[in-house]
């Protein structure tokens, strides 16, 4: 038996002996309450929650989620302590179902893979428990009021521990496969589990406070429903989002299938785009809308005949006449997208040089070209030097350094040329597939 077999076999057989521990103390507990049927009604109340908790996690962006399985577990705690919470997160497991990306049809974790839910919810178990005694500690009798200094103190050590110690058995199995040094992996993921304890303690105990009170299952129901409404909502959002970057990428490869020397183009100008975003610590909306820019600022080229696109030549003028009005003919066809004015903005006016010249003729005056625009250029123009053309083989990053300082303050904004030369040795735009932040 493998390191990792081994491993796995261990924090199974712990999880299974917290889960028994756990069911004869809430066995105990059920045969001295007072009223059971009030036990039994919250018990599978908490299952409903804990459930469904497993099964929707909050969206942040359209490919990270954060896991609010949590959220109740901490509510359970406080109500009803450390046993019976165990035994419901245990129960809840095997009621969840997820959703498969590829086939879109859902399936239980059990049947896909028993060994593998096994060791995930053991280990849960374990660093639950574990966090659980630390809780016992602070707060040793249960029942009273939620909000009082012991509760909260016990509640953020207990979520520290419990989370901290779910990510910790994770880095050991990956550490035991030897696919990373643990320290190295604990600090690179250490900053993921920060959102979900700031998110599980608050919410936790407001559903343990709502718990405590008359009526407590409407009201539960009443701020649990507004809750999972906003959540579909953003996720519908985040779902049309995602099938606007695809509709996006293929206009892409469209426009790149009719010159193949431009291949990759603009998903390199988009990565360095995203890089100079960053660089001049722009908002998140803001470097996405330059990202989407970058990838469709060549759209109008649909419209310019192949020949003139493939020309090994100089082009004559009424040629480069043609050329020159691909930023209005893409503007004009993302016009019925209902694109953000940044976007607009960033593809009419990408040739639109900061001294006011260059194309279209109608637009910005010197020094008043959209930031947008102003950055797109930038990358466009970086990228088209150390690019192959028909006419020229592309020419060397030192060089393309070159240009751009010669050409700050003419051509380009001299802002962000400055900013760009500042993190140029460091970029990769050969990478850039692999490198972009977004989602297609």
């Amino acid at each position: 038996m493998n390191k990792q077999k081994l491993y796995t076999t261990l924090v199974s057989l712990c999880g299974l002996a917290v889960f028994g521990l756990s069911l004869y103390h809430s066995v105990a507990d059920y045969l001295i309450a007072s009223s059971r049927w009030d036990l039994i009604i919250y018990s599978v109340v908490m299952l409903a929650i804990l459930t469904m908790c497993h099964m929707l996690p909050i969206y942040i962006t359209a490919d990270k989620t954060m896991e609010i399985s949590f959220v109740p577990v901490v509510a359970c705690l406080v109500t009803k302590g450390i046993y019976l919470t165990l035994v419901l997160y245990f129960i809840s497991s095997f009621f969840v179902f997820l959703i498969d990306p590829k086939t879109k049809k859902y399936y239980s974790p059990w049947k896909r893979s028993f060994r593998k839910e096994l060791f995930n919810v053991s280990n849960v178990l374990i660093t639950i428990w574990l966090g659980g005694l630390i809780y016992n500690l602070i707060v040793p009798t249960i029942g009273g009021s939620v909000f009082t200094w012991n509760v909260i103190f016990g509640a953020v050590a207990f979520s520290f521990i419990a989370i901290l110690g779910n990510l910790v058995f994770f880095i050991l199995y990956f550490k035991l496969s030897e696919q990373g040094q643990f320290f190295a992996l604990l600090r690179d993921n250490i900053g993921g589990i920060l959102p979900n304890i700031l998110a599980t303690i608050p919410l936790g105990l407001v559903i343990g406070f709502i718990l405590t009170q008359q009526n407590a299952y409407l009201w539960l129901l009443l701020f649990m429903g507004p809750l999972m409404l906003a959540r579909y909502s953003f996720k519908v959002y985040l779902d049309s989002h995602t099938i606007l970057l695809r509709t996006i990428a293929s206009l892409v490869e469209a426009i790149e299938a009719k010159d193949p020397y431009t291949h990759g183009h603009s998903q390199r100008v988009a990565y360095l785009s995203s890089e100079i975003c960053k660089a001049m610590s722009c908002t998140r909306t803001f470097t996405d809308q330059v990202m989407m820019a970058a990838l469709l600022h060549d759209t109008g080229k649909i419209g310019v005949e192949d020949a003139v696109l493939r020309k090994p030549g100089p082009l004559t003028t009424e040629e480069y006449a043609i050329i020159m009005q691909h930023p209005v003919v893409g503007r004009r066809i993302i016009e019925s997208i209902n694109l953000p004015q940044v976007v607009n903005d960033a593809v009419l006016y990408h040739h639109k040089r900061y001294d006011g010249m260059g194309y279209p003729e109608e637009g910005p005056t010197r020094g008043n070209l959209p930031l947008s625009a102003a950055i797109l250029a930038v990358a466009d123009t970086y990228d088209a030097i150390i690019s192959d053309r028909p006419y020229r083989a592309g020419l060397s990053k030192a060089r393309a350094r070159e240009i751009l300082e010669e050409v700050a303050g003419t051509q380009l904004d001299p802002k962000v040329v400055k900013v760009f030369l500042s993190i140029e040795p460091r970029l990769r735009p050969e990478d850039a597939e692999k490198l972009l932040l977004y989602t297609i």
